[in-house]
């Protein structure tokens, strides 16, 4: 009866069950959803991918049990969050994602394991 018609993955950045690898707890309002979401998003992608020391590109756990969600294969999920990703990145990590398409794929991504600690966080 609820649901969405079609497949959103900013939906996934809304989902929190309160623990480290989740997104934050926030609540959204209707007249500014798509705003909203796309802030959870940059923020989570801020805070959870990366460039590892070996220059592979690091994606949370969520983002690997979500991938459908997401674009259908690995290539397509990495060019999706680099691409959502690329504001942020600096000179030295943009050079990890120079190998793509000269190195197995697999080689160029770590996924973290999904933290269950609960996190418990007060704002002032």
């Amino acid at each position: 009866m609820f649901g969405l018609d079609y497949v959103e993955p900013l939906v996934t950045f809304a989902l929190s069950c309160g623990s480290w690898s989740s997104p934050a707890v926030r609540v959204y309002t209707a007249s500014q959803i798509e705003s909203e979401l796309e802030v959870a998003k940059r923020e989570y992608l801020q805070a959870a991918v990366g460039i590892s020391k070996n220059d592979k590109v690091i994606i949370p756990k969520l983002m690997d049990w979500y991938q459908l969600d997401f674009p259908k294969d690995v290539e397509s999920l990495v060019d999706w969050v680099v691409s959502s990703y690329l504001m942020i990145l600096g000179k030295k990590q943009t050079t990890a994602l120079r190998k793509k398409g000269k190195v197995p794929l697999s080689e160029l991504i770590e996924v973290i394991p999904y933290d269950f600690s609960f996190k418990y966080i007060l704002h002032p």
